[in-house]
């Protein structure tokens, strides 16, 4: 876990130690006298501000199977350490030595360090790991392996365009197991096990709505940064890993003390905590298991699919469920492909964000967002629980799932609802199998050539108004065609664009503007743009690009035209 110190002895711990990364909500003590509960009642202003009031800014994460498996692993590493580094040659090497040592079944004998691009060394603490790997600690390793062809790939790519070694994605793998929703007792997160100030240090946003360290992409991206530092600060892999996982500051005061940079001979001086000290031994048992696994008996696994996805960019304060809707796939489905979005929503925060969708959907998501209206993008209502009712009497009541109600909440517990607590109720469709899109029309095609090709036409819309877009930097097409009230589609119709993320500055497009009617709103004292936003049934990405605004900062007495 990067930036932190956590000795290996602490890893063991009672049920109660288990539960002190999540402790379920204060109301929740009161669900023995639902009565004596305080009703929580909305806050002045935004739902935005309602919501971020109930819960803080960021709030504890959810337990999740995969945070209850690296707990259990993290244990069973604890025992086996007490119990191999305590014991001694096995029972048979006093009867028969020679035959008792002739045996490998670790397969020592045929490892070649030079297939590895991670300085490998076989020693004693190697083969400790080695032998947990393949035996106590088999059934989490396999699960491992059978997660890793999920993400490698995209690991592989990222570290070859980098220059960097590509068996660094065992580093991932004893972090995590690979898994994006791993969520440590030190409050380490995802693949790469990043705590919130070096996860925000390298790059990533960690707050109420969005937490990028549970994103495949942006936490390899900030790990291989990170990685990258720690192995030029210090010359040595082997120190980069420790530093990882103890922290840089501990390994620099290390080998000034001692005077070296062997990390071997820093264990030996005892210069770094337990934790630290197995960890590199750990790392390269991994890999060297992980390059042969035939070897050591792992086999018959089920090894996962290749994450696949498109990328769009789509506006802020859109519902999950719209979302998933407008992709043809279940909440459930786009949460999978979208595991650093924590909220119900896209947050509201002005910016283009960018989402997953399936493969070769991109397109015709788009189309179908932007049949949707800026009003209906997000849609929720709330309800005060009343005395007798359960969390599944108040999906039915709303016609949403009690799982869906349990997630958009993070309530821990369904059963720990409490009288006066305030439910966010997500919209019609936020539960279960989304409907399709509505199909779109393909494009025009012109005549074919003489070679018997055709290629789309630049269809034209009935407008009122002709308009020529020059693209500038850090525009979006979404941005572009929320600024003169069109669809991004139709954007990419009348210009020929295929991909809406392959626009260039510079770029000249063709909009056709409809007649609409335009009215004017002055801001008065204490306005948000999200406020007026939703007053006006649009999105602040259409509010600022009618009004040329780069930032959501406005002062009262300005004018802001809307269009109606």
């Amino acid at each position: 876990m990067p930036g932190l110190l956590v000795l290996l002895a602490l890893a063991i711990s009672t049920p109660a130690d288990a539960g002190r990364r999540r402790a379920d909500p204060k109301p929740a003590e009161s669900a023995a006298d639902p009565g004596a509960a305080p009703a929580i009642v909305p806050a002045e202003g935004s739902l935005w501000d309602f919501i971020e009031g109930i819960e803080g800014s960021v709030p504890t994460d959810e337990a999740v199977p995969e945070s209850e498996e690296l707990e259990a692993e993290r244990q069973e590493e604890a025992l086996y350490i007490q119990r191999a580094w305590a014991s001694g040659p096995p029972p048979g090497f006093y009867v028969d030595p020679v035959a008792a040592l002739s045996v490998d079944p670790l397969h020592l004998d045929r490892i070649n360090p030079s297939e590895f691009d991670i300085p490998v060394v076989i020693n004693e603490d190697v083969i400790r790991w080695m032998k947990y790997f393949t035996g106590s600690g088999r059934k989490y390793y396999a699960r491992w392996l059978e997660r890793s062809t999920r993400y490698r790939p995209m690991m592989y790519e990222k570290l070859e365009a980098a220059g960097m070694p590509r068996d660094l994605v065992y580093l991932s793998m004893i972090e995590s197991g690979y898994a994006t929703h791993a969520y440590s007792r030190a409050a380490a997160v995802g693949l790469w096990q990043f705590i919130t100030p070096t996860a925000q240090e390298w790059g990533m946003r960690v707050d109420w709505w969005v937490d990028d360290r549970r994103d495949p992409e942006m936490a390899t991206d900030a790990a291989i940064r990170f990685l990258g530092y720690l192995n030029k600060k210090f010359g040595s892999w082997h120190l980069a890993w420790a530093a990882y996982n103890g922290g840089p500051g501990r390994v620099d005061r290390a080998v000034k003390a001692h005077g070296t940079k062997d990390f071997w001979k820093l264990v030996e001086k005892d210069a770094f905590p337990s934790e630290t000290d197995n960890y590199v031994p750990k790392l390269i048992a991994a890999a060297i298991i992980g390059h042969h696994p035939e070897w050591y008996g792992f086999t018959d696994l089920k090894y996962q699919d290749r994450l696949e996805y498109d990328t769009v960019e789509v506006g802020p304060s859109v519902g999950v469920d719209v979302m998933a809707r407008c992709a043809g796939i279940s909440v459930e489905e786009f949460q999978a492909l979208n595991p650093h979005l924590r909220r119900f929503a896209l947050p509201p925060d002005g910016k283009t964000h960018t989402i997953r969708v399936p493969p070769k959907k991109g397109g015709t998501f788009l189309a179908a967002l932007a049949q949707v209206p800026p009003a209906e993008r997000i849609s929720f209502r709330q309800h005060k629980v009343q005395k007798g009712e359960t969390l599944s009497t108040v999906a039915r009541k709303y016609g949403v799932s009690s799982a869906d109600l349990q997630r958009v909440n993070k309530v821990q517990d369904p059963n720990k609802i409490y009288v006066g607590m305030v439910l966010v109720i997500p919209g019609a469709g936020g539960a279960g199998p989304a409907a399709a899109p509505a199909p779109v029309a393909p494009p025009k095609a012109l005549a074919s050539t003489a070679g018997g090709s055709s290629k789309p036409a630049a269809a034209k819309a009935p407008a009122t108004k002709k308009v020529s877009h020059t693209v500038s930097k850090g525009e979006s097409l979404s941005g572009i065609a929320a600024k003169y009230g069109v669809s991004s589609q139709d954007v990419m119709r009348w210009n020929g664009i295929s991909n809406a993320n392959k626009i260039l500055v510079g770029q000249k497009l063709t909009i056709y503007e409809k007649a609409s009617n335009w009215t004017v709103y002055t801001v008065r004292k204490g306005d948000t743009l999200s406020e007026i936003a939703a007053r006006h049934g649009c999105s602040v990405t259409d509010l600022k690009g009618w009004n040329g605004m780069s930032s959501s900062q406005i002062y009262s007495g300005q004018q802001l035209k809307i269009r109606r």
